[in-house]
């Protein structure tokens, strides 16, 4: 993640990448962008706290190998306990949101992204269904109320959490750019793979 000023919106933008997540108690803008990936953007009225997250698959059942823009990634132990996964990055961020102060009782959700923009086989559904579909079965399961949500389509999104107001603010982009971002956390991935299989233990 990096923090960058904005000066359309007079305001730092503290911009997070797939398997990343971001809260604030303060008035800062959360952004990202989506192409098949899902971001939640979280928020408890009370506290004035929010975060935001951006995952990439609901979770490491997905035991076939997925060709995601070119890249082959299998599943191992490392993906497993990744940030790249719903259940993981949707449990780290209540997490957080409660160490922070926020209430469970008070926190309610947006949902952004899941677009159609990768290819994958005829035998494993179209993932940003499926992480559409994740999100909102997670929040209906915890109780916590999914207010608004922009969702699928073949488009990419890039959006603007605004904390302090609980405001979100969409623009639709290219999906190559989007791509592009869920492809370098793809290939990050694989490179931490390499590495670690040319660790020796002794």
């Amino acid at each position: 993640m990096f923090r960058k000023y904005n000066s359309k919106l007079k305001s730092h933008v503290l911009t997070i990448f797939a398997g990343e997540f971001y809260v604030s108690s303060a008035q800062e803008v959360i952004s990202t962008v989506l192409g098949s990936c899902i971001a939640v953007c979280m928020y408890d009225e009370r506290t004035k706290i929010g975060g935001m997250n951006h995952f990439m698959l609901p979770n490491s059942s997905l035991t076939e190998e997925l060709h995601l823009s070119g890249t082959l990634l299998q599943e191992d132990e490392l993906t497993k306990k990744s940030m790249r996964y719903g259940l993981t990055a949707m449990e780290v961020l209540i997490a957080e949101m409660l160490k922070s102060g926020a209430q469970r009782r008070n926190l309610s959700a947006k949902i952004f992204g899941g677009g159609k923009v990768l290819k994958s086989s005829t035998k494993i559904p179209n993932i940003g269904d499926q992480n559409i579909g994740f999100a909102r079965a997670f929040l209906k399961t915890e109780g916590i109320p999914l207010l608004k949500e922009n969702v699928g389509d073949s488009v990419g999104r890039k959006i603007f959490f605004l904390t302090k107001q609980n405001s979100i603010f969409v623009r639709r982009v290219e999906i190559e750019s989007a791509v592009a971002e869920e492809r370098k956390y793809m290939d990050k991935l694989a490179q931490m793979k390499n590495e670690e299989s040319n660790i020796t233990i002794f």
